[in-house]
């Protein structure tokens, strides 16, 4: 009896053992689960929090760069040279840009059979792009009747530090004709040179000028030339337009038979595709179907100055006359280093030598 109740008792007491462990085994469970949860809840929290603040900074930045690009707008729009404005350049198409101005005066342009000059889409892009900038000196070489002239003139009439320099080889009297006939009222906007090369007039006309419009001789090195010659005279980030920039193509094109067909006139093609800067086309077009574009230069071209003078490298089509040579060779010796008076004088010794031996090669008269 004794015996039993001793083993009785001795279950009873592993019993309370066995439970005892599993009781601390359950409260070990149970702190860990609890454990585990607070830091699920403690990583979700922080997970939240950073994503948080990566939003808040993304957000942030997104509007320091919207007010960047506000500030750079209207760095734009105060700027010295140009117009102010609201849009941004890429959205601009030029030959839709005021044309009301235009058409205040096509009628009178086209009456006067300036079609053989200037297309009517191109006259709508030259005075967009006055329009557009605003350009207080305004050069322009290659004048024939002067229709280009008007349109520009017309295009600043309402701009009143805005004035035309023009320059033309010839001084014949049909020179300008379109300006003097039609335009009298917008004669003290404009200056005439004519009867020699643009190195000639460059002095007189003053640097700082803000647009240049070349529309020359077409055959090299013609406005190739020509835009060196005024290079150093232009402003920062001033506006190039080069007009018949597809006359290599259009003209053989359109012209099959005859001495036309065999115009081969590279020269503003090259150069306009070589300038360093934005670029403008007609809404629509591209340099091989269009025949007038604008560029909107880089700042600080005197890099690209040796460039330049190498596109002069190849065979010209025609020689200009000795004293041109001579009075361009030291213009350019008041402008340009040594590296490019270099590159110059091979190419003139070279076309010089080519033209003498080759006659047929200097068809084309524009001395």
């Amino acid at each position: 009896m004794k015996q039993n109740s001793y083993d009785l008792l001795n279950k009873i007491n592993f019993s309370k053992v066995d439970f005892a462990r599993n009781s601390n085994k359950f409260n070990f469970i149970t702190k860990s689960l609890y454990f585990l949860i607070l830091i699920i809840i403690l990583i979700i929290l922080y997970l939240f929090s950073y994503i948080n603040y990566q939003f808040q900074k993304q957000n942030n930045n997104i509007h320091k760069s919207i007010s960047l690009l506000k500030n750079n707008q209207n760095n734009n729009e105060n700027s010295l040279h140009f117009s102010k404005t609201k849009n941004f350049e890429t959205e601009i198409n030029l030959d839709k840009y005021e044309t009301n101005i235009y058409n205040n005066i096509k009628n009178k342009i086209i009456g006067f059979s300036c079609n053989t000059e200037m297309s009517n889409i191109h006259r709508e892009f030259l005075n967009g792009v006055v329009r557009r900038f605003r350009p207080k000196k305004i050069l322009e070489i290659g004048v024939y009747k002067g229709c280009s002239s008007s349109v520009i003139l017309n295009a600043i009439q309402d701009l009143d530090d805005s004035h035309l320099y023009s320059i033309d080889l010839s001084s014949k009297n049909y020179i300008g004709k379109c300006v003097r006939t039609l335009f009298k009222d917008l004669l003290p906007k404009w200056t005439l040179y004519t009867g020699d090369i643009a190195s000639k007039f460059m002095e007189k006309i003053g640097k700082n000028i803000d647009m240049v419009l070349i529309d020359s001789a077409h055959f090299e090195p013609g406005e190739i030339l020509d835009f060196i010659i005024v290079l150093p005279f232009l402003s920062d980030e001033a506006i190039v337009v080069i007009h018949d920039i597809a006359n290599q193509i259009t003209v053989p094109m359109f012209s099959k038979n005859g001495w036309m067909s065999e115009r081969n006139e590279w020269a503003p093609y090259i150069i306009f595709n070589s300038i360093r800067g934005k670029t403008y086309l007609p809404s629509g077009k591209n340099t091989l179907t269009q025949g007038i574009g604008a560029k909107k230069l880089d700042i600080d071209q005197k890099k690209y100055y040796k460039d330049y003078f190498r596109l002069l490298g190849g065979q010209w089509q025609y020689f200009p006359k000795e004293e041109y040579i001579k009075e361009i060779n030291d213009f350019f010796l008041k402008h340009y280093d040594n590296e490019c008076m270099n590159i110059f004088n091979d190419t003139v010794n070279f076309n010089r030598k080519f033209v003498k031996e080759n006659p047929k090669n200097n068809l084309y008269d524009y001395n």
